[in-house]
């Protein structure tokens, strides 16, 4: 096995790259980050400075950005990015991944297939969207914990890692996400060429 890095601003991106990497002969060494994006762009530096040894794959969401390579120009600014360096870019961020997959998603959350995005990283808030389609569909049990309400419209609950790393590792398929998610495709496509060239 190839030991990696993975840097991520969140638990469920750290998931989701778990994910990614299964099937592959690269083995997670240090996880790094959870602390949200600005902490990640904070540390770039030493993740620049550690990947010609260690590979390192790092995760962030586009969010409001107008683009992957504009926020690649930003963070790095003169910084030279190693080869070994993924620098990875959820359009517009992690949950439009999830919902990617229409089928695995309206399955485990109970929410009908037409309700859906088929287009997730046209969303402006995807993860917003999942919250909104859980709290009008979802079982009770299930909506409890994904969905906290303090009056100002749902918000992540309590149990909203735990549940949706469930989701990741036993109903998510990256294939038919895949079909609806470029920026997940990409992600998959670099990952697999690291595996093998490393």
């Amino acid at each position: 096995m190839k030991p990696i890095y993975i840097a991520t601003e969140d638990k469920l991106s750290t998931y989701i790259l778990e994910k990614l990497i299964q099937g592959t002969d690269l083995e997670i060494a240090v996880t790094f980050g959870e602390k949200g994006n600005g902490f990640l762009k904070k540390k770039l530096p030493e993740l620049v400075g550690i990947a010609p040894n260690i590979p390192v794959i790092m995760l962030t969401d586009l969010d409001s950005n107008a683009c992957a390579s504009s926020i690649q120009a930003q963070w790095l600014g003169t910084l030279h990015k190693p080869d070994n360096l993924l620098f990875r870019v959820a359009v517009r961020e992690v949950e439009a991944w999830l919902l990617a997959d229409k089928e695995g998603f309206s399955g485990y959350a109970n929410i009908p297939l037409n309700k859906l995005p088929d287009a997730p990283e046209s969303l402006p808030d995807p993860k917003q969207t999942l919250l909104n389609l859980v709290t009008r569909y979802s079982p009770s049990a299930l909506k409890k914990e994904l969905v906290a309400n303090h009056g100002g419209g749902p918000v992540q609950g309590i149990g909203y890692n735990d549940l949706l790393r469930q989701f990741v590792f036993h109903n998510w398929s990256i294939s038919r996400a895949n079909s609806r998610s470029t920026s997940l495709a990409r992600a998959k496509h670099r990952i697999t060429e690291l595996a093998q060239n490393i």
